[in-house]
């Protein structure tokens, strides 16, 4: 998986020059070719243009996004050769890869342990206050016979998510991995209640 590369350059395969990893375009102006995704970029290094963080503007983010989606759109190379279309196609699914994780706190976080070698897998098991209050959460949907009821659960819940991430923002702002992989693991299992009540109502 790419570490993060913003400053790191390669040669533009048309022009020769050298380039940004982070660009998707060479910075040639008269040149302006599509790139291949870059082997040492981080979605951070394209999207956000600095160092990974949890802390992301999602409203600036959206808007790199569709900045960066409207540069490499397939339908803008239909009529170029068949290397630059293959190109266009690779730089689009991966910018949308991106964007799809970065967005979402749960798939941030995730994606910030594995560039740190601290993969937290789908299936891992929660701490001992995590998995009681999850096995509670789950009690309380399946007991939940009223709209009022699922409101109130899913008004906690949300709560419980929102206080989750605050705290990942702490953590990883501090550099406490080992907690970032705990708290990443609550946030899990608090997705997946608000999942479980969202299809039972």
């Amino acid at each position: 998986m790419p570490g993060g590369g913003s400053s790191a350059t390669r040669t533009c395969w048309r022009c020769q020059q050298e380039t940004s990893q982070a660009s998707v375009l060479c910075e040639n102006t008269q040149c302006a070719a599509i790139q291949p995704v870059a082997a040492v970029a981080a979605y951070f290094d394209v999207l956000v243009g600095g160092p990974p963080t949890f802390d992301v503007d999602t409203a600036q983010l959206r808007r790199s996004f569709l900045r960066l989606q409207q540069a490499v759109h397939p339908d803008s190379f239909s009529q170029r050769a068949a290397a630059e279309r293959q190109l266009a196609d690779a730089q689009s699914a991966w910018i949308n890869e991106a964007y799809a994780t970065l967005r979402d706190p749960l798939a941030r976080a995730h994606y910030l342990l594995r560039l740190r070698g601290r993969a937290v897998g789908e299936e891992a098991t929660a701490d001992a206050q995590t998995l009681a209050e999850a096995m509670a959460a789950r009690e309380e949907i399946e007991a939940a016979t009223t709209e009022a009821q699922a409101a109130e659960l899913a008004q906690r819940i949300g709560e419980q998510v929102a206080a989750a991430e605050a705290t990942l923002s702490r953590a990883f702002g501090g550099g406490d991995l080992d907690a970032a992989q705990r708290l990443t693991v609550r946030l899990q299992y608090l997705r997946r209640a608000a999942q479980a009540l969202q299809s039972r109502w």
